[in-house]
C-alpha cells in the first residue's frame, strides 16, 4: 500500500483511541496532539468510528514526538494491536492451524496503520522460515515505533499460537540497538541490530507443525469471510454489484472509492474506469446503497437517528439528515413516522 493511496482511505479509530489513552495516562498533552492532527475527540471515542487515514498517520507522528525514546510507552501501544482489531482477518490469524498459514494470511493484508509491507522468508525449497516487515513509505520518524510495535505484536501472537515462548532462531532489528525491555517478551539468543528491515527467523520445521489452538476449518471460514467480496467479484466480474456488496458489508468504511478499491485490490483509478464502462458512477451507486440501508434501518429498527448516521459513516446526525432529504425529499424522522403507517406494518389505525 503506497502512501498516496493509504492517505485516501478511512480506517477504524482503534489505533488513535489507544495511543490517545496512553498519552493521557502518561500525563502528556494528548489534546494538542489531536488538534494538530485535526482529529475531533468525539471521533476517537466513538465505538466503531472511522477517521481519515492521513489523520491517523499525522497523530502517530504526534505520538512519537511526545514519547521520543519512551520504548516503555511504545510497548504499551503495541499491546493494543491485537487480532481483534483487524476483524475477520484477525480471526483468521487467531485460528491459523500452522505458522505457515498465519504467514500466508498476514501477507494478504491490503493496508495497515504503519504503511508496512509483510513478506515471508523461505528456504530454497519454499518452506516458510521467517517473516519480514518493511516500511517503504513510512516517515523515518515512525520507523523506530513501528519496528518495536511489530516486533512485540508478532512475538506475542506467536507465543499465544504456539502455547509458550516461540523459539525464534534469529532476529534482525532495523535500529542501532534494541531495548532490553522489548527482549523480555521474546525467546531468542541471536539479535542483530542495524539491519535494513525487521526480520524474524525460526526453524522451518516449526512452520508446518500443528498449533495447539489452531483450527483449520475455522481458519478457512474466516479467510472466506475476509475475502468474500473479492471472491464474489472474481466469480461474477460484475463491478457495480461487487462494489454495492462492499458498501453494504461495511458502509462506514467503504464510503470512499479508495477504500473499496483497496478491498478489491485495484487502484482507485482502475475501479472508477471499470464503473464508468458499466455505466455507473461511484458516488451515485454509493448514495443508492446508503439510502436503501437508511430506509431499512429507519423502518425496521428502533435505532436512533444518531446511531444510524454513525452506522452509515456520517460524522453527525445533521450531515445524515441533509443527505437523506436529498435522497427522499424529507428528513429521516418524517420517513420513520410515515413508515409506521404502511399496510404491512401491523400498526393500529
Amino acid at each position: 500500500m503506497k502512501l498516496n493511496s493509504y492517505q485516501n482511505l478511512r480506517v477504524a479509530n482503534f489505533s488513535v483511541h489507544a495511543l490517545r489513552r496512553i498519552l493521557e495516562e502518561a500525563g502528556l498533552d494528548w489534546r494538542t496532539a489531536l488538534a494538530d492532527a485535526e482529529i475531533d475527540p468525539d471521533a476517537v471515542n466513538r465505538p466503531g468510528g472511522t477517521i481519515p487515514a492521513k489523520k491517523e498517520l499525522a497523530f502517530q507522528l504526534e505520538f512519537v514526538t511526545l514519547t521520543r525514546d519512551r520504548v516503555d510507552l511504545w510497548l504499551r501501544a503495541a499491546r493494543a494491536y491485537t487480532t481483534a482489531t483487524v476483524g475477520a482477518r484477525g480471526m483468521a490469524l487467531a485460528t491459523a492451524p500452522t505458522i505457515a498459514s498465519w504467514v500466508e494470511a498476514v501477507n494478504a493484508v491490503d493496508y495497515s496503520p504503519g504503511l508496512l509491507e509483510i513478506g515471508a522468508l523461505r528456504t530454497s525449497d519454499g518452506t516458510v522460515t521467517g517473516v519480514q516487515f518493511t516500511y517503504p513509505d513510512t516517515a523515518k520518524e515512525l520507523i523506530p515505533f513501528s519496528a518495536y510495535r511489530d516486533l512485540y505484536a508478532t512475538s506475542r501472537s506467536f507465543e499465544w499460537l504456539y502455547g509458550g515462548r516461540f523459539p525464534f532462531t534469529r532476529i534482525e532489528f532495523p535500529l542501532p540497538e534494541v531495548s532490553p525491555e522489548a527482549l523480555t517478551y521474546i525467546s531468542c539468543n541471536v539479535v542483530e541490530c542495524g539491519s535494513e528491515t525487521l526480520r524474524l527467523w525460526w526453524d522451518p520445521v516449526i512452520s508446518t507443525e500443528e498449533l495447539p489452538f489452531g483450527n483449520a476449518f475455522q481458519h478457512a471460514a474466516w479467510i472466506k469471510a475476509d475475502t468474500e467480496v473479492l471472491d464474489s467479484f472474481r466469480a461474477t466480474g460484475d463491478w457495480p454489484d461487487t462494489v454495492a456488496k462492499a458498501i453494504r458489508a461495511a458502509p462506514a468504511l467503504n464510503r470512499k472509492l479508495a477504500n473499496v478499491a483497496a478491498t478489491l485490490q485495484v487502484s482507485p483509478r482502475t475501479l472508477q474506469r471499470k464503473l464508468e464502462l458499466a455505466g455507473h458512477d461511484f458516488a451515485e451507486l454509493r448514495d443508492e446503497i446508503l439510502c436503501d440501508l437508511a430506509c431499512d434501518l429507519l423502518s425496521n429498527s428502533d435505532h436512533s437517528i444518531s446511531r444510524i448516521s454513525r452506522t452509515l459513516g456520517y460524522k453527525d446526525a445533521a450531515s445524515f439528515t441533509i443527505a437523506f432529504k436529498r435522497w427522499r425529499g424529507m428528513p429521516p424522522s418524517a420517513y420513520r413516522d410515515a413508515s409506521q403507517y404502511r399496510p404491512d406494518s401491523g400498526s393500529p389505525d
